[in-house]
């Protein structure tokens, strides 16, 4: 775990990110505070792209070291927090508060319901210009929170995508309209080689069989 989590945050730091604290085998932290820091998205994005590709690195030294293969989720989302000494009299800790960082939280955990590793809010996805490539994953409603948001999954530094992510772009699309059974059609194409379009796939069908009465084209998670 140290080595993992000494791994992750050399790289955090070299994008000058803050550090913030380790909870268990989660790791905390921001950017912009305490100083101001230019392209604060962009370079939480590329560390965020960056951490995944060392980790895949790592992999084959996990495994045979520990015969465990390892992988890990990560949330991001921009916005306003209360940054400073947050604690005791006689214990505290520089920190973030607030519901930026809380949707941030829940975006780490909504990866599980696509099957995505790492996932960023509309928030941090406009600020990052034509620097990334990322697939729109659709609009959800976390736990705790009753305004949807729309979610990304930063793939790639730049580049065209692939075609299987414009099928899957397509569906989406589709999905949004309530045209479910032409979305199926379109998600099913890389539904086996990609657990997002599966996800959509099997919510087509529960939408076919089962209509909703009003439908905004949201998703609503039910778990953390």
């Amino acid at each position: 775990l140290n080595e993992y989590l000494t791994a992750m945050t050399d790289i955090i730091l070299e994008e000058e990110g803050t550090v913030d604290k380790f909870e268990g085998d989660a790791i905390i932290a921001f950017w912009n505070a305490p100083l101001d820091i230019a392209n604060h998205a962009e370079k939480g994005v590329r560390a965020a792209l960056r951490c995944q590709a060392q980790l895949q690195a790592m992999r084959h030294h996990f495994h045979a070291g520990y015969g465990k293969n390892l992988v890990m989720r990560i949330g991001m989302n921009t916005g306003n927090a209360i940054a400073g000494n947050m604690g005791s009299s006689s214990r505290f800790d520089y920190t973030v508060l607030g519901d930026a960082v809380n949707l941030a939280a829940r975006l780490e955990g909504a990866n599980k319901y696509f099957g995505t590793r790492t996932m960023i809010s509309q928030a941090t996805f406009s600020q990052l210009g034509s620097r990334f490539y990322c697939r729109e994953l659709g609009r959800i409603r976390v736990v705790g929170r009753q305004e949807p948001v729309a979610v990304f999954e930063p793939l790639t530094y730049a580049g065209p995508p692939e075609k299987k992510y414009a099928a899957f772009s397509s569906g989406l699309q589709l999905f949004y309209a309530g045209k479910f059974a032409e979305a199926q059609a379109k998600f099913d194409q890389h539904a086996g080689t990609d657990p997002a379009p599966a996800r959509y796939s099997r919510l087509c069908r529960q939408m076919l069989a089962h209509p909703p009465e009003q439908w905004d084209g949201v998703v609503s998670l039910e778990t953390k």
